[in-house]
């Protein structure tokens, strides 16, 4: 009984490693500047874009804005993005990035051009902007496309 027990400890010690591992080793993309792209969204959910543009590594986007049954067409809700940015090289990088909320189909609902966003040399940045943003498009947000240019 004794064995029985170390052999499920020894491969729960091998199972917990192996998911620590697979959960560290998400693979930085390369692309280019500028960049686009659609992705799906909801507001609330942490995007890991896991990107490196030019020199800055792009790992998470967020947006959030409260409890949804607060968002009303029409009327604006205060919204957080947060971005996390690396830059990897030795010189100060700016990202200007603008964020299209769409629709299941891929319709514009509402434009939001964040502010520059400067990260020093081989410094890590997470950037915090408040945008107002009507109500009833961040209901509606099924999918957001990122415009990004590293200058």
């Amino acid at each position: 009984m004794r064995r029985i027990a170390e052999v499920l400890i020894v491969i729960g010690a091998i199972l917990a490693s192996a998911g620590i591992a697979a959960a560290q080793s998400t693979e930085l993309r390369e692309v280019s500047s500028p960049f686009g792209e659609e992705f799906d969204f909801k507001v609330g959910q942490t995007l890991d874009l896991n990107l490196r543009i030019n020199g800055i590594k792009w790992t998470v986007l967020r947006a959030s804005a409260g409890d949804d049954e607060g968002w009303t067409a029409g009327k604006k809700t205060k919204t957080t993005f947060t971005s996390e940015f690396e830059n990897l090289t030795d010189t100060a990088l700016a990202l200007s990035a603008i964020i299209l909320l769409e629709d299941e189909r891929g319709r514009q609902l509402e434009r939001i051009e964040l502010k520059k966003i400067k990260v020093g040399p081989g410094r890590y940045n997470e950037d915090i902007q408040k945008i107002k943003v009507d109500g009833g498009n961040l209901a509606q947000t099924a999918k957001i496309y990122i415009f990004a240019e590293v200058e």
